[in-house]
This record gives structure tokens, C-alpha cells and sequence, in this order.
């Protein structure tokens, strides 16, 4: 099982762009956390519910890199591919 989770982990560590790896980081993080939060909820509340606000808050960190990435992308590295090379003359 270890060596199958290692396997799965390098191919997913090879195919997915470091952009990519961070946002599903983000969000398996807020899940993880929201399962755990709600475990540990039923125990102790104020506990459960301070972990809740930490996956609330990677939940709100994967939205804002979303949002970040996205207006990057079309605002700035769209218009670089765009733009024609730069023709240098020699004298």
C-alpha cells in the first residue's frame, strides 16, 4: 500500500504543473480539515470549530490563488505569447 501511495504520488508530482499542485494542496487541505473538524467537533466544539475556521481559511486561500492565477494568465502572460519578438538590427 506504501508503495502504491509513493507510485500514485510521483506520477501526480510529474503530470501536474506546480501551479496545479498548490490548488489541489488548497483544497484537499480544506476537506481534510472539514472531516477533521467535524470529528473533533463532537468531542470538543470549541476545538472543532477553531480547526473549521483553518479549512475555512484554506478554502478561501484556494479561491483567492484561483482568482490571482486566473487575472495573471489573462492579463499579463496572454499578452507576452502575443507579442511579436523584438527584431534587432545589426550595423
Amino acid at each position: 500500500m506504501f508503495e502504491t501511495f509513493t507510485q500514485n504520488l510521483s506520477a501526480w508530482n510529474n503530470k501536474s504543473s506546480d501551479r496545479a499542485k498548490l490548488q489541489q494542496t488548497y483544497l484537499v487541505s480544506a476537506v481534510a480539515l472539514l472531516l477533521v473538524a467535524g470529528v473533533i467537533g463532537l468531542i470538543n466544539h470549541e476545538l472543532g470549530q477553531t480547526i473549521l475556521l483553518v479549512a475555512i481559511m484554506c478554502a478561501g486561500l484556494f479561491l483567492v490563488n484561483a482568482v490571482v492565477w486566473s487575472l495573471l494568465q489573462s492579463a499579463v502572460l496572454s499578452r507576452l505569447s502575443k507579442r511579436p519578438a523584438a527584431i534587432s538590427r545589426k550595423k
